[in-house]
Order: C-alpha cells, then structure tokens, then sequence
C-alpha cells in the first residue's frame, strides 16, 4: 500500500506542476500581446465589444490568478510528500484540501485517493499500538 501512495501522490504532483506551467506560458503569452482575446458583454441584449488592452488586462488577471492557486497547490502537494513519513495523517489532510482546491480532475482524483489512504493507514497503525499495549498489559 505505501507504493500506491507514494505512486498516486507523485502523479499528483507531477500533473499539478504541468498545470501551473501551461498557466505560466498563457500568462506569458497574454501579456506579452500575443495572444489577443476578443472580450464581449452582453447587457439588456445590447453587445459591446471591449478594447484589445482592457481584454488583455482581464485576460492576463485572470492567467495569474489561475496561476497562483494553481502554485499554491503544488506547495500543498510537496508539503503533503515531506510530512508523509512522520505525520500521516496531517499528510492525507493537506492532500484532501489539495485535492479540492486543485483545477485538474486527475490531481484530484489522485490526492483524494492518496489522502483517504494515508488517513486510513494511521487509523490502523494507531489501532495496532492500541491492540498491542492491551496484549502486554
């Protein structure tokens, strides 16, 4: 069992910075002018095309928020990898959340399995000790 988690948490974490780079280039790209979005509103049926740098802006915004929450959550996933040995069941907690702060369905997916598993895994080692101080005493 200690493989698949280890397996599942470093899928996770792989996807996750693959994620944050693709976001990193769209920034990039964005604010340097080369991608230019075409930005519409749509109020009372009336349509209104925005200018190009007021689209960039919004665009370039939006890239970076993505961006950083999508860096925060590889933080997560690392911290959750060191804190693996020595706590795991504060380990299979920050995976939990950042499973569900994440914006990738197989991240998601894999740190929710990692996360329930590590937390399952201290319940029985703790069940263990408990059983094994009843036996000695």
């Amino acid at each position: 069992m200690g493989k698949m988690i280890k397996v599942t948490s470093l899928i996770g974490i792989i996807l996750q910075s693959f994620l944050a780079l693709i976001l990193l280039i769209l920034l990039i790209l964005t604010m340097t002018g080369v991608i230019s979005p075409d930005l519409t509103t749509t109020v009372n049926g009336e349509v209104t095309v925005q200018d190009e740098s007021t689209a960039q802006l919004t665009f370039a915004i939006m890239f970076a928020a993505f961006f950083i929450g999508a860096i925060i959550v590889d933080i997560l996933g690392i911290v959750g990898w060191k804190k693996m040995k020595t706590s795991p069941k504060a380990s299979g907690i920050i995976y939990i959340i950042g499973a569900v702060l994440s914006f990738n369905m197989i991240t998601f997916i894999a740190w929710l399995i990692c996360g329930i598993l590590l937390i399952q895994q201290n319940k029985k080692q703790v069940g263990q000790v408990a059983q094994d101080m009843r036996y000695e005493s």
